[in-house]
């Protein structure tokens, strides 16, 4: 049987309504979400941007070594 509180504080509240009804104000744990998910996109911009660059870095390496080579 889960247990369930049904002890009223003082000003006759219930403590995990109190608790809940604070936890939804708060909104340090959003921004931090909000940051998270901002660098996560940051990274996967970069990652698309470097995969679509290396061919184009792999062919002017290629072209020096053999210009280098003739």
């Amino acid at each position: 049987m889960p247990v369930v509180a049904t002890h009223r504080m003082a000003d006759g509240e219930y403590p995990v309504l109190h608790f809940f009804i604070n936890f939804c104000k708060r909104e340090d744990g959003a921004t931090a979400i909000e940051y998270g998910l901002i660098a996560g996109l940051i990274s996967a911009a970069l990652i698309a941007g470097a995969g679509s660059i290396s061919s184009n870095i792999n062919a002017v390496f290629q072209f020096i070594v053999d210009t280098l080579a003739s």
